[in-house]
């Protein structure tokens, strides 16, 4: 089997499917404004996407699982699905004025999220070590079409729900389900051989169970997943309370949409860059640059100059992510990465959750300046931490990473 030629095809259909599932991702900019509107208050206005991010990290055990026993395809399928069933629920909550609905509705939507962010791992599979990051680059630019289309349909998604006689604000979820039952199609029907399937042919199939905590232990294990813990915290509780803000403020759902977009475009647009950079000068240095970007990030939105502060945000959490991921996929045998990834994926999980928690109190009590500060504090955190996990003997590239596998 031509291994390479079998990468650049799995390569090419995860970004097929990346670019669906970034659309159905959008569906959640529209979660605390459809909550605000059911509720009229600002203190329950994050609790869509607190439970969003609940069902994100309630996914990854089983998606782990399901992809260590049956592949990438029946693993990411599964949940794909799972979330186009949550986006039809939230449509039908808000044409229900239910808001206990909605909340259990953005719990199964949440699935969506974690295949989404998962489906890098799979271009890692069977990358060689030295373009791992570019792998994981390139299905995390993908996503990028999507996502940025997505908040600027709030408006005509609003447009084609009204014309069905449903909320304006359920629009764009009714694009997330359509969205990510296409994507899950791609899957079922074009991932084939599976990658993680192929990639662990080599290897002992059924090789004993290794604890996660010695999965875990090796310093770049550790890196990677320090460093994309703090960088979804931080973009989640700078992000979370943003169109509240913003429509607090008297900007209308345009506005919103292309803020959203901005940011969501620094997301994902520089992951080929990042990648490369990542492969090129190694994980830890991207890192510490991303932890940079969003201090910087969290000051602009402070001072209520929000695109370049969101967009910024959002190329600092770029950089964390894909630095972080190729450190992680680097540091454990291939048949145990879904165990790892799917640690990864839960602390990614628990930061955002904990994030989303406080945000709508901090700001209540503070306001949204208080709260852009409190992140920018948190990504400077980082910094120590990668500085004392070098010293540790953190790998300074993803090569040597690699070479903990042997």
């Amino acid at each position: 089997m031509d291994v390479s030629a079998l990468q650049r095809r799995t390569v090419r259909v995860l970004m097929a499917a990346q670019v669906l599932g970034g659309l159905g991702q959008s569906g959640a900019v529209a979660g605390a404004l459809l909550a605000l509107d059911l509720t009229g208050s600002e203190s329950l206005a994050g609790l869509p996407l607190a439970t969003l991010v609940a069902g994100s990290s309630a996914a990854v055990v089983p998606i782990a699982a399901l992809s260590r026993r049956s592949g990438r395809r029946a693993g990411l399928t599964a949940a794909l699905a799972t979330a186009a069933l949550g986006a039809a629920g939230v449509v039908a909550a808000g044409a229900l004025r239910s808001f206990a609905l909605l909340l259990v509705a953005t719990f199964a939507f949440g699935a969506g999220n974690s295949a989404v962010m998962l489906a890098r791992y799979a271009a890692a599979d069977l990358s060689t070590p030295a373009q791992r990051g570019r792998a994981i680059g390139l299905v995390v630019f993908a996503t990028t079409f999507g996502a940025v289309a997505g908040p600027n349909l709030l408006d005509p998604a609003g447009q084609v729900a009204s014309t069905l006689g449903l909320p304006a604000l359920t629009g764009l979820f009714l694009f997330s389900a359509c969205a990510y039952a296409l994507s899950g199609a791609v899957l079922l029907v074009f991932l084939r051989p599976d990658p993680l399937q192929v990639a662990i042919a080599p290897e002992q199939t059924r090789a004993p169970r290794a604890p996660l905590r010695t999965l875990l232990s090796p310093p770049a294990a550790i890196t990677g997943l320090v460093t994309i813990v703090v960088a979804n915290f931080v973009m989640v509780a700078v992000m979370a309370m943003a169109p509240v803000h913003m429509a607090m403020e008297g900007h209308g759902l345009r506005f919103v949409g292309l803020v959203v977009s901005l940011h969501v475009a620094g997301m994902f647009a520089p992951a080929p860059l990042t990648g490369w950079l990542t492969d090129r000068l190694g994980p830890l240095r991207i890192a510490g640059a991303g932890a940079a970007l969003m201090v910087v990030a969290g000051a602009l939105a402070a001072s209520d100059a929000l695109a370049p502060g969101l967009l910024l945000l959002g190329v600092g959490w770029n950089a964390g992510l894909v630095a972080g991921s190729t450190l992680l996929a680097s540091a454990v045998p291939t048949g145990q990465r879904p165990r790892a990834e799917g640690a990864g994926e839960l602390g990614m999980g628990v930061a955002a959750a904990s994030a989303t928690a406080v945000a709508g109190p901090v700001m209540g009590a503070g306001g949204y300046a208080t709260l852009a500060i409190a992140g920018a504090v948190a990504a400077a955190a980082l910094g120590p931490l990668l500085i004392a996990l070098a010293r540790r003997g953190a790998p300074q590239a993803t090569v040597p990473a690699a070479r903990m596998l042997a």
